[in-house]
């Protein structure tokens, strides 16, 4: 059955919370980029899946958003794991997609943002915090902000 629309009130609340976790994250994994020392923790025996203290601490910084703004929705985190919700709605989150460029100085990571109900997707966000781009997207929505303005 597909999903009935959600309020127009909803959705910009949404929109709303999705920018607040980018911003979130923005100064934090800034913080740590292209810094001497920086290093990874491997999260894979099998292979090499590296975590940063930026990548948890960006995390912390989303869900602390999640907690004032939507405590009652879940979360799925890269990091941190699951929290239950009772809303139907569950954040997805990974604080920093591209470790290994994050690691190696390359600005070919991001901070990636995802809205899900029972039906699937509901939005989606990517932000570029070195580079100044964000992109965002959902029913109805596609949209880039850069440096520049919105393109």
């Amino acid at each position: 059955m597909p999903r009935a629309p959600l309020a127009p009130d909803l959705i910009a609340d949404l929109w709303r919370a999705a920018h607040a976790l980018a911003d979130a994250a923005r100064p934090v994994t800034l913080r740590h980029f292209r810094t001497a020392g920086l290093s990874a923790d491997n999260k894979d025996a099998k292979g090499f899946d590296p975590v940063t203290a930026a990548d948890r601490e960006a995390e912390a910084a989303m869900r602390a958003v999640l907690a004032d703004l939507r405590p009652d929705d879940a979360i799925l985190g890269e990091e941190q794991g699951a929290k239950p919700g009772s809303t139907g709605l569950t954040w997805v989150l990974d604080p920093i997609d591209g470790t290994r460029g994050f690691l190696s100085g390359t600005p070919t990571w991001g901070v990636l943002i995802a809205l899900a109900d029972a039906h699937g997707p509901v939005l989606g966000l990517i932000d570029q915090p070195y580079i100044g781009e964000r992109f965002a997207g959902g029913p109805g929505v596609a949209r880039v902000q850069g440096p520049q303005g919105p393109a």
